[in-house]
């Protein structure tokens, strides 16, 4: 039997350098046959000729320029769009993939012909290439489509992760990212919609390291990524309804969920205001994405976080939260809200974050 086409679309701009190494990267994948799509959003750098001269040791390699910038999305969907594989894989130009990541989900996707994307575990690295947090998912090697939306819209995590998911064509279907959405949470729709009639499949191997700095696009403070969820995932449940229009009660549950999450991710935005530099650590399977960057807000930040609260707060709890925490700091009375960012995995449980 031929084994399947696997398309990889490399969408980039302006990030020459790493560029080099993530290519490098995926054309020493042990799997064929692999075509490779770069598709350069009007980078001002070295990325041309980085992709020419890579592209004269590996013929695999298509390289697509676009005169002006398209954006983010856009940009995806052309990968999406201009591949043929009857996988598709959407490799970002700064992380580092495992040598068999592409044959262990072509493996996958044969064993589970229900699944309509795979993803495996991973880690965070810095520049170095240094690993810096890990993230090991709790989840079923398959979950159901619409328990995988549920679990992610009341969690505010998923166990896909763009830059190192393989989605069967078939399932993706018409589904592409919405150009104009924010960038915050913009490729959870992009999984709903195939969760809606296929199943999720999960690799219990950390398969590759997504890279992390204060260029990426998920270098934000809660306060500001609060906006991205709540406008990707409420417009998602609009969309949603119009598609499942008897599935309303369930899409009420998730609006719900949406407003939960929210609430308690901005009160862990507050704890890591006031948390200590020199606290002890946690580990690193617990360490936040937010508690690695270890940013600090700004004045202005820190009256949007208190001022998002209070839109989200909903349950009497959520508003005896509120008004605690608000007589806390207007007490000087900040531990027990530092407290809360060192045991942020037990109360994400306790609250009903998991």
């Amino acid at each position: 039997m031929t084994a399947p086409l696997v398309s990889i679309g490399v969408p980039t701009r302006n990030r020459a350098a790493s560029l080099r190494e993530s290519l490098t990267n995926i054309c020493g994948q042990d799997y064929a046959p692999i075509e490779i799509l770069v598709s350069d959003n009007c980078s001002q750098d070295d990325t041309e000729q980085v992709c020419r001269e890579v592209m004269h040791q590996d013929s695999r390699i298509r390289y697509v320029r676009h005169e002006r910038n398209i954006g983010l999305h856009a940009n995806h969907n052309f990968c999406i769009d201009e591949s043929r594989g009857e996988f598709l894989c959407i490799f970002h130009d700064h992380d580092i993939r495992d040598a068999r990541i592409v044959s262990e989900y072509v493996s996958f996707f044969a064993r589970h012909p229900q699944v309509g994307v795979v993803c495996s575990d991973w880690d965070l690295i810095d520049d170095a290439g240094r690993q810096i947090g890990v993230r090991n998912h709790n989840v079923k090697t398959v979950t159901p489509g619409l328990e995988y939306i549920e679990q992610t819209i009341r969690s505010g995590r998923t166990s896909v992760g763009i830059p190192g998911a393989m989605v069967r064509r078939a399932a993706l279907g018409e589904a592409r990212f919405e150009p104009d959405a924010p960038i915050g949470f913009g490729d959870f729709p992009l999984w709903f919609r195939v969760a809606e009639t296929w199943d999720v499949g999960h690799i219990a191997k950390r398969l590759w390291s997504w890279r992390q700095n204060s260029e990426s696009h998920s270098a934000r403070a809660i306060e500001s990524i609060a906006h991205d969820y709540n406008a990707n995932l409420g417009s998602y449940c609009d969309d949603h309804l119009k598609r499942w229009p008897g599935h309303g009660a369930l899409v009420e549950r998730w609006r719900a969920s949406i407003r939960h999450y929210l609430f308690w991710a901005l009160v862990y935005e507050v704890a890591l205001h006031f948390r200590s530099r020199t606290a002890r650590r946690v580990s690193e399977d617990a360490r936040s994405l937010f508690e690695i960057m270890d940013y600090h807000l700004t004045p202005a930040q820190f009256r949007s976080t208190l001022s998002q609260m209070r839109t989200y707060r909903t349950s009497a709890t959520e508003h005896l939260a509120y008004a605690g925490l608000r007589t806390l700091i207007a007490l000087r009375l900040t531990w027990p809200v530092a407290w809360m960012s060192r045991h942020q995995a037990a109360l994400r449980t306790v609250l009903g974050l998991e």
